[in-house]
């Protein structure tokens, strides 16, 4: 995720910033550092072009690079690098602000911190012992009288380094864009690890890779996130359902499976590059069937070279293998699919019903109808980190995770000030969750837990100890924050075409919907995607291919989970 291109202007802060950690600074003393804008004027008008026109080509992302960085406090030893700390007896953060020109976006669909590689600092203590567990990274706005506030999370991953940590600050940014022309442009972010003060708990930044903001172009985008939870099973419309056509030739017409037969098709929009396709030339609607034709500029994939893959062999040979799957990340599989609009003639199929009610979450609902602030945090592997959703991908139309679209949506339904914390990591196991659990959600006290586990436990040994370690899980959370509440996420399928078959995570999905206790819901995501191939190709739902939503697949997690949350009856 990081802009391959910023060496220049990384090198030369880098040089900058060594020439003046040579010299070690006053113990807790605030540090300002050279930046991109202390670089002589001719360095940095070199390095800003050769970002501005790499990231428009690439992604269509602006960058900022800090105008400052301070550092809150030294730590030894570390006192030469801009060091990060969440020990025991020593904390230390930075302090980033950013001054946006006034050629930046009034708003934008997704603002990111790329803070480039966090590397573990292998300091001494006497008396300690290192542990397991790791904290968070957080992002804080400050305001001008110093108060913080939540802008995006990430979990410290085990390590010596966690490689791009890149924070979604979406809000926090249209919020400073949006503010009275005097300050519209100055933001001020302060970044700490945090919970559980832990020993050894000391990163530093990379010293060739500073922080930098990054804006998504708004051009072209519209904030449709409402309408991508409108609820499939009823209504008027099916908003943007996901299709992705594989056949075996581009001479035949092909037919889209769609979830309802369709009335009419309000519109299909090609992923890959926003282009609205036209009736006629590039889709025809038959006998209630999506057909595209001979021709058409949808984009097609032919099965035949689909599934092939290079393989190198020791002696640098490249030959090209066919496989049951393929297994793409980043955008691969969003720019090779479609979005279609259409009225159903007919409500002729239906998901799995709801497992749980908001009942089943009493403390959270009395906070919600209160209007009184609710922390949800999102603890799971790379699915609920939002992988391979456009927003995390850096793509249009850049939508959220289902995290995030369940939080935007309780705010509006409840007018409830709610904070969210992604905690969620690529690779994640309910097993290796269990010793995270205490410092990166206890220890903040959440209201409620998105608990979801699973897709990396489909060998035997992992899926025999799922439920006892989601019981673990429960039980550390609530020994220091007992009024916790959780929803259980069952896991989406892997793709069937992989030798493991579904048998393994149908059973992780049983074994999790027999955790029975006060103030627990379920979510059966599972039996919703089984129910989903009724009607869909599995690819029309992956994000990769192979273990990750695509972003209506994110959009379904997120309507089976305000299921449980929100009123019965919400619009």
């Amino acid at each position: 995720m990081n802009h391959p291109h910023t060496h220049l202007a990384h090198r030369a802060l880098s040089r900058a910033r060594l020439a003046l950690l040579a010299h070690p600074h006053t113990h807790r003393a605030p540090t300002t550092l050279p930046t991109l804008a202390t670089l002589p004027a001719l360095v940095l008008a070199l390095a800003l072009a050769t970002l501005s026109t790499a990231a428009d080509a690439a992604s269509a992302f602006t960058p900022y690079p800090a105008a400052r960085i301070t550092k809150t406090a030294s730590v030894p030893g570390a006192e030469t690098r801009v060091a990060l700390a969440n020990e025991p007896n020593a904390t230390a953060g930075i302090m980033l602000e950013f001054d946006l020109p006034a050629s930046a976006p009034a708003s934008t669909p997704y603002a990111r911190l790329n803070l480039g590689d966090l590397v573990k600092i292998p300091v001494k203590r006497p008396g300690q012992s290192a542990v397991a567990a790791r904290g968070a990274l957080h992002v804080l706005t400050v305001a001008p009288d110093g108060a913080e506030t939540l802008a995006g999370s990430l979990p410290v991953k085990p390590g010596a380094t966690n490689k791009n940590c890149i924070i979604d600050i979406t809000d926090a940014i249209n919020a400073a864009l949006a503010a009275p022309p005097a300050t519209a442009k100055k933001i001020r972010l302060a970044v700490r690890v945090t919970g559980a003060p832990l020993p050894y708990e000391v990163y530093a930044l990379a010293a060739d890779t500073p922080p930098v903001l990054e804006l998504a172009s708004p051009q072209n985008w519209t904030d449709d996130w409402r309408e991508r939870l409108a609820p499939l099973t009823d209504g008027p419309l099916i908003y943007r359902e996901a299709c992705l056509a594989l056949a075996d030739t581009r001479d035949a017409e092909i037919v889209l499976p769609l979830l309802y037969p369709a009335k009419k098709i309000i519109e299909a929009i090609h992923l890959g590059t926003g282009e609205k396709l036209r009736e006629g030339a590039d889709w025809l609607l038959r006998d209630g069937k999506l057909i595209l034709p001979p021709g058409t500029a949808a984009p097609v994939q032919l099965a035949d070279e689909f599934f092939l893959s290079e393989r190198k062999d020791k002696q640098g040979n490249i030959t090209k293998v066919r496989g049951q799957i393929k297994l793409k990340e980043g955008g691969w599989y969003h720019e090779r699919q479609l979005e279609v609009t259409y009225e159903p003639a007919a409500r002729d199929w239906r998901w799995p019903a709801a497992l749980s009610g908001i009942d089943a979450l009493p403390r959270t609902q009395k906070l919600l109808t209160a209007k009184a602030p609710l922390t949800i945090i999102v603890f799971g592997d790379s699915i609920s980190a939002g992988y391979n959703s456009s927003r995390t991908d850096g793509l249009w139309p850049y939508q959220q995770p289902y995290g995030e679209l369940v939080a935007r949506a309780l705010r509006r339904a409840y007018g409830a000030p709610v904070t969210l914390m992604n905690h969620a990591r690529a690779g994640g196991t309910s097993g290796h969750a269990a010793t995270q659990a205490d410092a990166q959600v206890a220890w903040f006290k959440p209201d409620l837990v998105l608990l979801a586990f699973g897709m990396n436990e489909r060998n035997e040994a992992r899926r025999a100890a799922h439920r006892a370690n989601m019981e673990k899980i429960i039980d550390i959370v609530r020994a220091r924050s007992p009024e916790t509440e959780f929803v259980i996420i069952t896991p989406m399928l892997n793709n069937p075409a992989q030798p493991t078959g579904l048998d393994p995570v149908k059973y992780i999905r049983d074994e999790a919907l027999k955790i029975r206790r006060p103030g627990i819901a379920h979510v059966d995501l599972t039996s919703t995607e089984l129910a989903l191939l009724e009607r869909k190709t599995y690819l029309d739902l992956s994000g990769n291919g192979a273990n990750h939503p695509n972003d209506f697949l994110h959009r379904i997690y997120a309507m089976r989970v305000l299921e449980v949350l929100l009123p019965k009856n919400t619009p």
